[in-house]
């Protein structure tokens, strides 16, 4: 069964009031996951119990949602001896509704469900999703670091949401995408208004003119034809430093190692963490064989990964154009720039 079931859009409208009526609603029936402001101005996706811990004017979190999904550290299963009868694992039940998810975030996370669906599906990742529902909101204004126009995946989605606000001033257009959106705007009915129609394409038009960095298609054949200079990758493959954060903060990135441990209190432990290509021992082989030798082959491999690979794979790119990367990295590698440069033959 898909995490998400696509229905021909619905329209509807939304007043800002209503708006506040309906979380403070779906805050006391699930678990609500919404922005919200640190005390360093930083802005993270949190559980929240009342809408007035919300935080509607941002352009973006720090980190991406996907580890309501895929989290950070998650105990698979635990077990005792030798045994397959003694395997315990631990069911993920929680409903969860996220709120004012970005649409660069939204495509993430359709990624996300392509990888783990594909030939064998991770019920550890599709029955987190399956529970959830997903309410973005569109930006309203292009953000100086983002770059989703050139990589298809905002400021407003076509398609491929659960449900997705627009904001026109005094509320919200709503367009319900999904069986698990239309479940939730039924429920809810009597708080929306009548149908708005909204000219995504339009606006998409409009948003493409006012800010375009790249075509994706010329990075992609820059790339797959092997046209970028050794000497390109070796550049940024001085200034990295393999920290990881770049490949932490991605929306799509989705490797992790799997470990079995001993707890202080007896109990045996399966649990995986998240990983990075860019960790020295990634790649390491059985054997000591490393096929990807130094820094300047795991940024050429990353940027091949998602770049090229994921667009023949998933025909959709593995960069959503959020610009995280480039502001958690401590080497000044900007991911942005890198792109304009593969484009342009170096």
């Amino acid at each position: 069964m898909a995490v998400m079931s696509r229905i021909k859009i619905k329209t509807a409208s939304l007043t800002k009031g209503n708006l506040l009526g309906l979380l403070e609603k779906i805050s006391k029936e699930k678990t609500l996951i919404a922005p919200v402001k640190g005390e360093l101005d930083d802005v993270n996706f949190q559980p929240v119990s009342d809408p007035s811990q919300i935080c509607f004017d941002y352009e973006n979190t720090t980190t991406s949602p996907k580890e309501f999904f895929f989290p950070q550290y998650e105990r698979m299963f635990s077990f005792s001896g030798a045994s397959n009868d003694s395997i315990e694992v631990k069911e993920s039940g929680e409903e969860i509704v996220l709120f004012g998810v970005r649409s660069c975030d939204v495509k993430g996370i359709q990624l996300l469900d392509k990888f783990y669906e594909r030939t064998f599906e991770d019920d550890y990742y599709t029955s987190k999703r399956k529970n959830s529902v997903i309410i973005s909101v569109a930006c309203s204004e292009l953000n100086e670091q983002c770059f989703c126009t050139s990589t298809g995946t905002g400021p407003i989605l076509e398609e491929g949401f659960d449900i997705q606000l627009l904001s026109n001033g005094d509320g919200y257009a709503v367009q319900v995408g999904s069986e698990k959106g239309l479940e939730l705007f039924e429920k809810y009915q009597n708080l929306f208004g009548p149908a708005v129609v909204v000219d995504v394409k339009g606006l998409l038009a409009k948003a493409k003119g006012q800010k375009k960095e790249f075509e994706l298609q010329k990075v992609y054949n820059n790339l797959k034809e092997e046209k970028v200079d050794e000497d390109f990758w070796e550049d940024m493959g001085e200034r990295c430093q393999s920290c990881g954060l770049c490949l932490f903060v991605c929306p799509t990135c989705s490797c992790y190692s799997v470990t079995d441990r001993d707890t202080p209190l007896g109990e045996s432990r399966r649990s995986r963490q998240w990983d990075a290509c860019y960790f020295r021992g990634f790649t390491r082989m059985a054997g000591g064989m490393d096929s990807v030798r130094d820094r300047a082959q795991m940024m050429k491999r990353k940027y091949q990964h998602k770049l090229v690979q994921q667009i023949d794979e998933f025909d959709m790119s593995g960069c959503v154009g959020c610009g995280r990367c480039s502001l958690a990295c401590v080497g000044n590698v900007n991911w942005l720039e890198n792109i304009i440069k593969i484009e342009r033959g170096n």
